[in-house]
Formats: C-alpha cells, sequence, structure tokens
C-alpha cells in the first residue's frame, strides 16, 4: 500500500520532529525560564543576584536555569569582575526560530500542498 508521503518528505518530517524535540524548544517551554527571559526582555542584562531577587524561585535554581540557557544558545554570559552577566543572544535566538519556520514551511510544502495552495 502507497503512502501519501515520499521517502523525501518523511526525512523532512523527521528533521521537523526531531526540531520541535530540541533543547531549544524545550528550553524556551519551561516557564521558569520564559519568566527569566522576560525579566532581561524588559530591564536589559543582569548578573544573577539581580534576577533572582525578582523571581520567587531559590537563586541556586536560577543558576541552573541561566546555565541551561547559555548553554542551548539562548543567552550569553560575560563575566565582569565578580559578577556574570546574561543578556539575550539575539542573533542566536532568531536564527534558531527561523531555521524552524523554514524547516515548518517545508514541511508543509512538501506534505500538505493542497493547504499551502488555498488563498486566504
Amino acid at each position: 500500500m502507497e503512502t501519501a508521503c515520499s521517502r523525501s518528505d518523511r526525512d523532512i518530517i523527521d528533521e521537523l520532529v526531531e526540531a520541535f524535540d530540541s533543547k531549544f524548544l524545550k528550553t524556551l517551554s519551561e516557564p521558569v525560564r520564559v519568566e527569566i527571559l522576560k525579566f532581561i526582555m524588559l530591564n536589559g542584562r543582569a548578573d544573577i543576584g539581580t534576577i533572582a531577587e525578582n523571581m520567587p524561585q531559590d537563586r541556586s535554581v536560577i543558576s541552573r536555569h541561566l546555565n541551561l540557557m547559555q548553554e542551548v544558545g539562548v543567552l550569553t554570559c560575560e563575566k565582569e569582575s565578580r559578577h556574570i552577566f546574561y543578556d539575550i543572544n539575539c542573533h542566536a535566538f532568531l536564527d534558531k526560530l527561523e531555521n524552524l519556520t523554514a524547516l515548518i514551511r517545508s514541511c508543509m510544502t512538501q506534505c500538505c500542498p493542497t493547504f499551502c495552495n488555498q488563498k486566504e
């Protein structure tokens, strides 16, 4: 029995599913990390002490979240004397979102061409 998707379509879908299961999206799905992003977006770069003062979680919990967000590329960190300052890694953040959008577009174009050809 023949399926609607060709092998290359399955490859595109597999790549999209892998992107949805990425550390990047998992990072953005945690409410505490979203609150940290919101705080930094509203207040600009900040050190852990400033961020932790404005969050209900313990400083150690905030530290773990900040480290993960920096590891994934959502945040940058810069050490100045005894303080580490965190900021949004704008270019990397946008690149990751744009790549995800391109994967979704490619998947929809290949696997749902009638949907993509419809006018809104």
